[in-house]
């Protein structure tokens, strides 16, 4: 089902608008500013159509977002492999959300991502921003696109003392006994107490359900990552492309990466190792 059945005119219309008043022909060219309103818009937007296709029951595993972009896809002409890499590994590095989103948008990945999705998939609809909208692979998209951005979110809130990122933590099998097969999910971490938590709640709407409404236990302890592991160096992503989220933590005091992942319920971590050459 790439094309929603009966997907509201006025939500087409909303981002029909937006992005017809916010052209630019040149990406290099793109105003201050712009950046910040792509990801703040989109965030809106999404939650906003996805509440709506929650409440027609439609299957939400077709929405929910890319944990990583298809190798298909990056393997076109126009993307952008080191464009990539500095957003996923490194969201640090822009100092504001206007610089993240108007580098996603400069480097030609956005544009790149839904013109190869739409020939890759044979759904013009997905390079079409008038009617995008309404075809699922665009929430495939903008979901992991909001992935990028709360990555960067988390990366500045060390300070606030909790981290949260959303995403599939737990592979089906690993699932509590009774859960609905379609759940939403988010891991937590407290930098004070060094624990990490993970949500776990009916996806009906989609990705984004509000932590008040997800089940948490406690899946990792300080002791994980060694005396006050420096939170802006985690980085959650689907590293290995299995659609699980792994944690990745950068140690400089070492100079080793360690991934960890949920098993069995835990949060399990192991240092990776560079393949020698």
């Amino acid at each position: 089902m790439p094309t929603i059945a009966n997907f509201p005119a006025d939500l087409l219309e909303e981002h029909m608008n937006w992005h017809h008043s916010h052209h630019v022909s040149d990406p290099q060219q793109l105003r201050p500013g712009y950046g910040a309103q792509f990801l703040q818009f989109h965030r809106g937007f999404i939650r906003r159509a996805l509440d709506w296709y929650g409440r027609q029951r439609y299957d939400s595993s077709l929405v929910a977002p890319w944990q990583g972009v298809p190798e298909q896809i990056r393997r076109a002409p126009c993307y952008d492999r080191s464009a990539e890499a500095r957003i996923v590994m490194q969201p640090q590095s822009f100092r504001t959300a206007d610089e993240l989103g108007l580098f996603i948008e400069a480097s030609g990945l956005h544009g790149c991502i839904h013109e190869t999705a739409a020939a890759v998939y044979g759904e013009p609809d997905i390079n079409d921003f008038d009617v995008a909208p309404r075809n699922t692979v665009f929430y495939n998209i903008h979901g992991m696109i909001d992935g990028w951005y709360r990555n960067w979110e988390a990366a500045g809130r060390v300070n606030q003392g909790m981290l949260d990122w959303g995403g599939r933590f737990t592979a089906r099998a690993d699932a509590r006994a009774g859960e609905a097969e379609e759940r939403a999910e988010t891991l937590r971490y407290e930098p004070e107490s060094g624990r990490w938590w993970l949500g776990s709640g009916a996806a009906t709407g989609g990705a984004h359900v509000h932590p008040a409404h997800l089940d948490w236990r406690l899946v990792g302890d300080g002791d994980s990552l060694g005396r006050q592991p420096d939170a802006r160096f985690l980085r959650v992503w689907d590293a290995d492309g299995d659609g699980r989220c792994e944690v990745l933590y950068y140690s400089r005091t070492d100079g080793k990466w360690r991934e960890g992942r949920i098993v069995g319920g835990k949060l399990r971590w192991q240092e990776i190792k560079r393949s020698a050459g």
